[in-house]
């Protein structure tokens, strides 16, 4: 038991002096917000010059049968496969959760000039359940990956 609180005490002495790296940052991060930063850095010009400012959460929004209509027109082109998956809703064995975040961060743009942004990252999942978010699934700015790709 002492071992442990030792471990603990020193944990509890390194983190103040880590809390500026990136990787404290990163190694804390939910899944979802790995996957939107993926997702976003992706679509800059020069991601490695990508820089978090900050990250706020929205409040998660279990969505209502319209919200959820409204979410599969756009996330799915196959009719009869969203009406199954409507159906599952009404049936009630599925309960979407809608998560969203703000992502304020800086990066050069084409010409290298430095720049403060936003990006709003969303993703829905039918169990309510943001540990299977990946940088596929997620949307910014209201685009999924392959919206984007289309453009």
């Amino acid at each position: 038991m002492a071992q442990l609180s030792r471990k603990v005490a020193l944990a509890l002495l390194i983190l103040p002096a880590l809390s500026g790296c990136d990787f404290v940052e990163s190694f804390f991060d939910s899944e979802l917000v790995t996957a939107c930063e993926a997702a976003l850095k992706f679509r800059l010009p020069s991601p490695s010059g990508y820089k978090r400012i900050k990250i706020s959460h929205s409040e998660d929004m279990v969505m209502d049968r319209a919200g959820y209509a409204e979410y599969l027109s756009s996330a799915f082109k196959d009719a009869d496969y969203r009406e199954k998956l409507l159906q599952d809703f009404d049936r009630g064995s599925v309960k979407p959760v809608l998560f969203s975040m703000v992502i304020s961060y800086d990066a050069p743009n084409a010409f290298g000039t430095p720049l403060r942004a936003h990006s709003q990252c969303e993703y829905v999942d039918e169990w309510g359940d943001e540990t299977k978010a990946n940088e596929i699934l997620v949307m910014i700015d209201g685009q999924d990956n392959a919206d984007w790709l289309n453009n």
